[in-house]
């Protein structure tokens, strides 16, 4: 990591690991996908996979407007998160317990990732790069908006039918 000497140094190296994240969960979504049983979380995953793509284009955007580079940190607690989380998917022993351990991996990755990017919106605003700020609180916001499906599935299916599955 390259030392962080103001607020700009720090929102380029937090930009650098949000980008980091978003290229690796559209390598990993995939295959977190094939685990799945229940349609409707497959369906969320494939949002989720269209979103990391958007977020991609739109974090490109951002580092054009900024005048530096993409590359140069790697985002380790999302790579950890899904680490120890397929380990725990692999553990599942059935379908419905599969699926609410994938929820549970995919909220605490969107969280994080939720935490972070509503620190850089408030960086970019503090900064005066208001139309980065503004392209940056839209992936906030889509992340907010694809929380509240995941978790309202969990709610009203996923995570019930994990809790009677011993008693069907």
């Amino acid at each position: 990591m390259k030392t962080i000497l103001d607020l700009h140094d720090l929102l380029v190296e937090q930009l650098r690991e949000l980008y980091d994240a978003e290229v690796f969960l559209r390598e990993v979504l995939p295959d977190i996908k094939e685990n799945v049983w229940h349609s409707g979380l497959s369906r969320v995953i494939d949002e989720y996979e269209h979103q990391a793509t958007e977020n991609h284009m739109t974090l490109l955007q951002v580092f054009n407007d900024l005048f530096t580079l993409e590359y140069g940190e790697r985002s380790y607690a999302i790579r950890s998160m899904i680490k120890y989380n397929m380990s725990v998917v692999e553990a599942c022993q059935t379908p419905e317990i599969t699926d609410a351990a994938i929820v549970l991996m995919l909220q605490q990755i969107m969280h994080f990732k939720m935490a972070s990017y509503g620190a850089v919106c408030t960086y970019a605003k503090i900064l005066g790069v208001y139309n980065d700020g503004e392209m940056l609180h839209e992936i906030l916001n889509a992340e907010k908006r694809l929380d509240r499906k995941l978790v309202a599935l969990a709610d009203l299916d996923i995570d019930r039918k994990a809790f009677n599955y011993d008693k069907g």
